[in-house]
């Protein structure tokens, strides 16, 4: 026996709405998504051309450095350091 009002879900959410306002309801939506997934991509591509940089920079700087001990004739003070750890 069924007693009180029966629940059912809806087939359609929006019985009244048009074709095209469910179009612009899911094209917000969709935008919505991609503004969020849109700037994770850019702060990944900026700290990647930072990391990308600093990686280039310290290897050149190290070349350099390098070159220069090697043309003047002599070694670094830190590679001659013996450091004794306790």
């Amino acid at each position: 026996m069924h007693h009180g009002r029966r629940f059912s879900l809806p087939i359609d959410p929006w019985p009244q709405a048009s074709l095209g306002e469910r179009t612009a309801v899911g094209m917000v939506l969709t935008f919505l998504l991609l503004v969020p997934a849109c700037a994770a991509g850019a702060l990944l591509l900026v700290a990647a051309t930072l990391v990308a940089h600093v990686d280039r920079s310290y290897d050149l700087g190290a070349s350099l450095r390098a070159a220069i001990e090697r043309r003047l004739g002599f070694r670094s003070r830190r590679k001659e350091r013996i450091v004794w750890k306790a």
